[in-house]
């Protein structure tokens, strides 16, 4: 695990990539609902970015102060479950892992769009795009964080240094005259009232730079030590590399008056960074290097939920509100099934969303905003109850956090509510709803097994029942198995034809047993000549025959198993089922596999237990 730690030049693109990707669409997001409003709020985009700016420094200073009182990892859920109660630390959760999950649709969305914006007649391949991509996180991620942060590195600072490198040259060629601005660009939608309504709804578009900020606050156990200085030096500097880039590309393409290009359906087929690159580096070699740094970046910020997605969820697991898999490290030391989950969910998000990025972007900030605000107001709590030192400098700065955070909150429900904001409204109590229910569940079984009112017990007869299905030596196996469980054995056959042209086949026990209903009727031929049989080989152990009007094994099976108990002639009982397997896996496909669904019907009921005896074909 010591090995697996992270030097801050390999956290920030681990931790950050998806805060440092959003300027690509962030400033995009927010003139596009400006410029339906005409000219006069699109003179509002550079105010409006200076807004957004100045929330991320409230924000990254917050967290800063988290960083520091939680070394150990502070992320929403630890600090509003220990500050404010397990309820708020629940609801931080549900918010986050729904953030986390909008994340990567939101992120792999963007990345195709970016590929398809260079290259348009890859537009009608954006479904197997966006399943590559996600496939291609999924599988480095399982790799290790190291050597997954190793990759990524590369293409974020790439990104980084190409943005700066596009804003300056744009500015360069704008005082030299071989840039002019270009006239107001009508738009192509519904246009829409100039309002603080309208105001307010760009300011919550941009405000999806902010989503991933949160991140390396809970990463913190992730750094070489001394972890919390170094992630405190991480938070900066994210915060600094996002505020360069996504003000700079506000700031240019507000003065270039540059906006995406959208078809008449409101769908964008150009983004703006697309049209910021044609615009400064031309249609050469630089613009298709940026926009394939662009979708690079773009995919890889999908990495930030997948490193913090898993390690909530197995907090989560460990707290007892979630699957406990979820808790298990990897081969990899990285949480495996946590990273595979995050997986399948995306799918059934992006499916759902159809990889809209537009669609997705009124949801992406609520939740995260919100596990803001109660992180914040989590903190504030801290520094009243514990009063170490600093804190009286430490307290203020949260909460001026969690009351900007908490504003910033309502006025994304607000704006976004019929845009599908309402969606997340009723997902996040929806899934506190599930995490309360699994740790009820939880703890009910704790309870059930606890040893605190454990009372010993007499020693219970038992039985042990061996499913027949001929007599073969792998049942012959099964047989000597049941032996060493219990004196009682008993080898019960159900019979799959009980009607013949020689009557109708009923129970039928061998005779000087003491089950229940002991009587003979007349068998099938299958059953006499199995009987003929067991008397050859087994004449020391009694036969039960069940008949199965419906040709099922499960059925007859569970009700005798039933009876046996019902009439005392059992306290225990283990059903023992025999079943023969091939070296060749081909070759199991071509034989029952009822004896599973017999296994799990069976292990439903108290006092029965099943066993599968496996008999390979090859040992003998």
């Amino acid at each position: 695990m010591q090995h697996q730690k992270l030097p801050k030049v390999v956290a920030l693109p681990v931790f950050a990539s998806d805060a440092i990707s959003s300027s690509a669409y962030a400033a995009e997001e927010m003139m596009l609902v400006l410029w339906a409003g005409g000219a006069a709020a699109l003179n509002l985009s550079l105010p409006t970015a200076l807004a957004v700016g100045a929330l991320l420094t409230i924000v990254a200073f917050s967290y800063t102060q988290t960083v520091h009182a939680y070394p150990e990892g502070g992320g929403a859920f630890t600090v509003a479950s220990e500050n404010l109660g397990a309820l708020w630390g629940l609801t931080a959760a549900a918010a986050v892992l729904i953030g986390y999950v909008l994340t990567v649709a939101v992120s792999i969305a963007a990345g195709a769009a970016a590929v398809t914006s260079a290259v348009p007649s890859l537009l009608a391949y954006r479904v197997p795009i966006c399943l590559g991509f996600i496939g291609l996180m999924t599988l480095m991620n399982l790799r290790g964080a190291r050597e997954s942060g190793a990759a990524f590195a590369p293409p974020t600072y790439g990104f980084v240094v190409l943005i700066v490198l596009l804003v300056g040259m744009g500015w360069r060629r704008v005082a030299r005259g071989q840039v002019l601005p270009l006239p107001d660009a009508a738009f192509p939608g519904e246009a829409q009232p100039f309002t603080v309504f309208l105001v307010l709804t760009a300011f919550a578009r941009g405000c999806a730079a902010l989503p991933g900020t949160e991140a390396i606050s809970n990463g913190v156990p992730a750094f070489r030590p001394p972890e919390a200085r170094n992630a405190s030096i991480t938070l900066f500097s994210m915060a600094l590399i996002l505020g360069v880039l996504f003000l700079g590309i506000s700031l240019l393409a507000s003065y270039l008056h540059l906006l995406p290009v959208v078809n008449e359906h409101g769908h964008v087929v150009e983004t703006l960074v697309s049209r910021i690159g044609r615009t400064v580096f031309g249609t050469g070699m630089l613009y298709y290097i940026l926009q394939l740094s662009t979708a690079a970046i773009l995919v890889l910020a999908a990495n930030t939920a997948y490193a913090d997605f898993p390690r909530l969820s197995s907090i989560l697991a460990r707290k007892g509100c979630a699957p406990r898999q979820l808790a298990n490290l990897g081969d990899r030391l990285v949480f495996s099934n946590g990273i595979l989950l995050l997986g399948m969910i995306f799918g059934v998000a992006w499916v759902l969303f159809q990889g809209d990025t537009h669609a997705l972007m009124p949801l992406y900030a609520l939740g995260v905003f919100l596990s803001f605000t109660l992180s914040q107001a989590g903190m504030v709590r801290r520094w009243f109850r514990l009063r170490t030192p600093g804190w009286r400098f430490s307290a203020p700065v949260n909460a001026l956090g969690a009351l900007t955070t908490g504003v910033v909150f309502l006025v994304q429900a607000t704006v976004n509510f019929t845009a599908g904001a309402w969606a997340i409204l009723v997902a996040i109590p929806t899934g506190v709803w599930v995490l309360w229910q699994i740790h009820r569940h939880y703890q009910a079984v704790a309870d059930c097994l606890s040893m605190d009112r454990y009372v010993e017990g007499r020693q219970l007869r038992h039985r042990a029942l061996v499913l027949v299905p001929d007599v073969h030596r792998g049942v012959m196996h099964a047989l000597e198995l049941a032996r060493a469980l219990s004196q009682e054995v008993e080898g019960v056959y159900v019979n799959m034809q009980p009607t013949t042209s020689q009557g109708t086949c009923r129970r039928v026990l061998r005779a000087g047993t003491d089950s229940p209903e002991q009587h003979l009727e007349v068998v099938s031929e299958a059953t006499r000549r199995l009987r003929g049989r067991w008397e050859r080989w087994v004449p020391d152990i009694p036969l039960t025959v069940l008949d199965s009007e419906f040709r099922s094994v499960t059925e007859p099976v569970l009700a005798y198993v039933d009876e046996l108990i019902r009439h005392g002639h059992a306290e225990a009982i283990t059903v023992v089922i025999p079943e023969f397997t091939s070296r060749n896996w081909w070759a199991n496909l071509l034989h029952n596999q009822s004896a599973l669904m017999l296994k799990l019907a069976l292990n439903q009921r108290d006092h029965v237990s099943a066993c599968i005896v496996s008999y390979s074909l090859h040992d003998n």
